[in-house]
């Protein structure tokens, strides 16, 4: 901590990664809230560095954040990163953030959403393959899977996330691995199986010496021992988890225990016990509510269910009193989990836009390419008509790099982008192909007038990008090609142009 307070705010970047570091620490260390707060004091005072340290840190509180159960804040943090590393991260940045974003809607028990987040991080990582995201995203569905009674899927998620974790020697990620498929047996009954699973753990966590793996690992032998009516022992378990999440402030992970000790009370006819333990558990779920956040949507609205079952346990005659006050509270917080919920659709439009658009250039990918050329294909034969495509590549690009360097590469590729984006009607598609090549789609425009944009396009970029570059380009219309086919025959006049000397348009004839 003193490291950090040394550092002059003007050194803002070391000073940044410092707090990244320290706040980790903190995390890997049980001191959830200590690590929030923290983080949440001293960001403030560097606002107005945008940086890629910056950005990581504001990542970071995504996680740090759902932990203590304040997932307004995550999905705060979580538009701020998207919008930093949109400036000075990569793809693999992007879809990071998309993964955590699963992982806050997996942890408010919107499992649905959870896991098409999840899945959709975890294509990207097949696609890079990328093996230690692959694992981590592995699991994250293995939880979604479970909580959705898809059962034999989550096992089959998390055996090969602790395969390749075994293959990486990730001990830690291991050990939350053969929790999650321990707990898949234990919710179908399974105890001997969940028994031996668990076993892996503990010598585990001994050896790395992680007291959260093994407090985790006490919440699960607590299910086991329930499973198999040894009360007694599952109390313990439980009264000790909740105790050190209670003093590191990760609220988010006591709700289950409390309602696990509650029902083991009820069932060995311990009702003053079971009652206590759900005021516990009203109580906690308030100081999430107050956070406004979409935590507990689902406990939100059965929270007089909850205070139902209170006054069974009592035998209270003050029932219509407490019912109302009870649909008044959930009245109140409905309202304010309506505020979280404009962000989140606000999160999901970004992160939407953030996976069809390509990060520099501002300009389609070729993600979305194919399906839209699909769709106007589709439209062409259906109504007849024109459809048109020109492809752009900018002349001797690499020369730029060599010369200025990427950073004006850059520059230059997000100008020429601009240029192209607003030299063709709403109605037309721009993206980027690849590198510095752009396919422009033009829907009811006949080879005449693709050409006039072509030509446009062609004079207008030198005269306006510095360093100077020139630019080639090939034109097609449709003829009753596949999409494939449409592009091929686009890009051999491209490559003629290029042959026949470069800085013109090749057109079909």
């Amino acid at each position: 901590m003193k490291a950090y307070a040394d550092l002059p705010l003007d050194d803002y970047r070391r000073k940044l990664d410092l707090l990244n570091k320290l706040t980790a620490h903190m995390c890997r260390e049980g001191k959830f809230l200590l690590a929030v707060e923290t983080a949440r004091a001293e960001l403030p005072r560097f606002e107005e560095h945008k940086c890629l340290e910056l950005a990581n840190i504001t990542h970071n509180m995504i996680k740090y954040c759902c932990l203590v159960g304040d997932y307004d804040s995550s999905i705060d943090y979580g538009l701020k990163a998207l919008e930093l590393f949109r400036q000075f991260g990569t793809a693999d940045d992007i879809n990071d953030v998309i993964a955590n974003t699963g992982g806050v809607y997996i942890s408010m028990n919107q499992y649905e959403k959870g896991l098409e987040y999840t899945q959709r991080a975890l294509e990207y990582a097949k696609s890079k393959n990328d093996r230690e995201a692959l694992s981590f995203f592995l699991n994250n569905c293995g939880i979604a899977l479970n909580k959705l009674g898809r059962h034999d899927e989550a096992v089959v998620n998390y055996e090969e996330a602790i395969s390749i974790k075994l293959e990486l020697g990730k001990k830690r990620e291991l050990c939350n691995s053969y929790m999650n498929l321990a707990q898949v047996f234990l919710d179908i009954g399974n105890y001997s199986k969940a028994f031996e699973v668990l076993e892996k753990v503990g010598p585990i966590a001994e050896e790395i010496s992680d007291l959260q793996i093994l407090k985790e690992l006490s919440f699960h032998m607590a299910d086991y021992y329930r499973g198999n009516g040894l009360f007694d022992s599952a109390l313990e378990l439980l009264s000790s988890y909740v105790e050190f999440h209670t003093e590191a402030g990760s609220l988010s992970k006591i709700p289950n225990a409390l309602k696990e000790m509650a029902d083991i009370h009820e069932t060995i006819g311990e009702t003053k016990a079971a009652l206590d333990e759900y005021k516990r558990l009203v109580s906690i779920n308030e100081r999430l509510y107050r956070e406004a956040s979409n935590a507990r949507m689902v406990e939100l609205e059965s929270s007089f269910r909850v205070q139902q079952k209170m006054q069974e346990i009592e035998m209270l005659n003050s029932q219509n009193h407490e019912l109302e006050e009870a649909k008044l509270t959930i009245e109140r917080r409905n309202r304010e989990l309506l505020e979280t919920q404009e962000k989140l659709e606000i999160a999901n439009e970004m992160l939407k836009t953030q996976a069809e658009t390509d990060p520099l250039t501002g300009l389609l990918n070729q993600k979305r390419m194919y399906p839209i050329i699909e769709m106007e294909i589709e439209r062409a034969l259906r109504y007849g008509g024109f459809l048109s495509m020109i492809m752009i590549d900018l002349d001797d690009f690499k020369r730029i790099n060599d010369i200025y360097g990427h950073l004006t590469g850059d520059n230059v590729l997000k100008a020429a982008a601009v240029i192209v984006k607003n030299s063709v009607r709403r109605s037309d598609y721009a993206f980027r192909y690849g590198g510095e090549e752009f396919l422009l789609l033009l829907p009811s425009t006949n080879i005449e007038n693709a050409s006039a944009t072509a030509n446009r396009l062609r004079e207008e970029i030198p005269a306006s990008l510095k360093p100077r570059v020139t630019l080639s380009a090939g034109i097609s219309t449709w003829k009753g090609e596949d999409a494939t086919d449409f592009i091929r025959k686009t890009d051999a006049l491209l490559y003629l142009a290029k042959e026949n000397g470069k800085d013109r348009i090749e057109k079909e004839v």
